[in-house]
């Protein structure tokens, strides 16, 4: 039998660059992207759905499509533009840190303001700037992990990061369902700031070594990075859209189909099982993956877990097999999440384009997020919400194989 391949660095990562990093900074990066996903995802699932339910109570839900892909959107182009500049920023408080606690501000603030609009246009407009900043915060930080962790532990390092997107999630909607959407956002804004200030006061950076290009060379072009770095954009794109389809609409779901007399309550629950599942399996995954010395087959295995969560959901939607559907696309999305990131750092031609390239894989995440709200609402009107589960189901799979042609990393 085959010996597994060695995990095999890009060109530019043949020595690490930098001594691993501290666990203290570990947990800095952890609060902050803690802080981000709390003030998208509970807002996102519990905030913003009924806000937008008490403002047009008719046509919530394409109302909600709506306002969501408007944000994605924000997100695509925030997320490439911050890596950028962050590549080619030299102020003294870091080139990364900088971009991170200046998003992370914005983000705040568009939240504090965001409960007192009484429009969708106004709602539209504060939801952009909230997950524009998200995307730019989601950029410089996986940059600044490229640049400070060795790559033989990568997949460790993204998948403990990665850990702040399901306890942000259940965290933030257990916070947030028992109160009105407007204290529900000045918690949420509250917290934002706390957790980004451990980062700001200790998250330093790695100095540049080099002087880079201008910015205006250095657009985003997935030809630029290889067949490679293409087929694991459009692996991330096909896991997020499988994931958003299926979460956008949670909220009503629950409300209209299982029919619970509290389903801001039940997202609480679902969301802590797919909590469960991401913390459980991306944390043994992504150690398993900096082991073995090998990523597509964990990814692959990841997104079919995913499926047969979604699929369960679309052929049999009871409470208690959409608590362990929610666990087992929880899993399957912590796993594909963790490996998948480490992937892509060793795909990376050129150091001092770390953050602009990253914020181009991350427009696969955010290119999804924009287009699922609708395509959610087309399918719950044409099929109701077997279909979309369905269809997340069919979406997920593909992901897991595009990633099988990459030949660079094994």
């Amino acid at each position: 039998m085959d010996k597994p391949l060695a995990v095999r660095p890009s060109p530019a990562e043949s020595l690490p660059t930098s001594d691993s990093p501290s666990h203290a900074w570990v947990l800095a990066l952890f609060a902050v992207s803690l802080g981000m996903w709390i003030g998208l995802l509970a807002s996102a699932q519990v905030l913003l759905p009924s806000q937008i339910a008490t403002i047009d109570p008719d046509h919530k839900v394409w109302a909600m499509g709506v306002v969501t892909a408007v944000g994605a959107v924000a997100a695509v182009l925030c997320g490439p533009i911050v890596g950028a500049l962050s590549d080619r920023t030299g102020w003294r408080f870091g080139k990364r840190r900088s971009w991170i606690i200046g998003c992370s501000g914005l983000c705040g603030a568009a939240l504090l303001i965001l409960p007192w609009q009484s429009s969708l246009v106004a709602v539209g407009a504060c939801w952009a700037v909230v997950h524009g900043g998200v995307g730019g915060i989601s950029a410089a930080l996986c940059a600044v992990v490229s640049d400070k962790v060795p790559v033989n532990r990568r997949g460790t390092v993204f998948a403990v990061v990665g850990f702040a997107q399901p306890v942000g999630l259940v965290f933030g909607t257990l916070l947030v369902s028992g109160v009105s959407f407007r204290s529900g956002y000045l918690l949420v804004v509250i917290l934002v700031a706390l957790l980004a200030l451990p980062y700001a006061l200790i998250g330093r950076d790695v100095p540049r070594t080099s002087r880079p290009s201008p910015v205006w060379q250095g657009l985003p072009s997935l030809t630029a990075l290889g067949p490679d770095f293409g087929w694991a954009w459009a692996g991330r794109f096909a896991a997020q859209f499988a994931t958003s389809l299926a979460t956008v609409y949670l909220l009503y779901f629950l409300r209209d189909e299982i029919k619970m007399d509290d389903p801001a309550r039940g997202v609480a629950v679902l969301s802590l099982m797919f909590a469960a599942g991401i913390i459980v399996v991306g944390l043994l995954t992504g150690r398993a993956s900096d082991r073995a010395g090998r990523r597509k087959v964990f990814v692959i295995v990841a997104a079919f877990l995913m499926a047969s969560g979604l699929a369960a959901m679309a052929l049999v939607p009871t409470w208690t097999v959409a608590v362990v559907a929610a666990a087992a696309l929880g899993g399957g999305y912590g796993a594909y999440l963790a490996v998948d990131q480490a992937l892509v750092t060793q795909l990376l031609k050129n150091d001092d384009d770390r953050g602009k390239d990253l914020g181009l894989m991350n427009m696969a995440g955010s290119g999804a997020v924009a287009v699922a709200p609708i395509v959610a609402a087309g399918s719950v009107d044409r099929g109701g919400y077997s279909l979309l589960f369905l269809l997340a189901a069919a979406v997920a799979v593909i992901g897991g194989l595009l990633i099988q042609p990459i030949r660079s990393v094994p």
